[in-house]
């Protein structure tokens, strides 16, 4: 099991540093009401459909709305190998901190 919390402050420095990849694993219609620019749509009840084609180099950044389904996202991701950060406090506190 590999994935670490972070802060939203960190996504940044991690996407700049590691070419981290993030995802935004709320369902397709907060995502599409609200998501951060750099953000893809991997919705968590599709996990299975769209983890493979998920790159193994790179780092995952993982966030929701609040933190939890991020939590189970990076937990089944860092069993399959790959490296996973989930965001805490999700994209609430991404706004809160001026992030999105």
């Amino acid at each position: 099991m590999r994935f670490q919390t972070i802060h939203p402050g960190d996504i940044s420095h991690l996407m700049r540093t590691k070419g981290a990849v993030l995802i935004d694993v709320r369902e397709r219609e907060a995502y599409q009401e609200y998501h951060h620019p750099k953000a893809g749509s991997c919705p968590f009840d599709h996990i299975d459909t769209w983890m493979c084609s998920l790159p193994k180099n790179r780092p995952l950044i993982a966030y929701c709305d609040y933190g939890s389904t991020s939590l189970m996202a990076a937990r089944i991701l860092g069993k399959e190998g790959y490296e996973v950060y989930t965001v805490v406090g999700g994209i609430e506190a991404m706004k809160n901190d001026g992030i999105c």
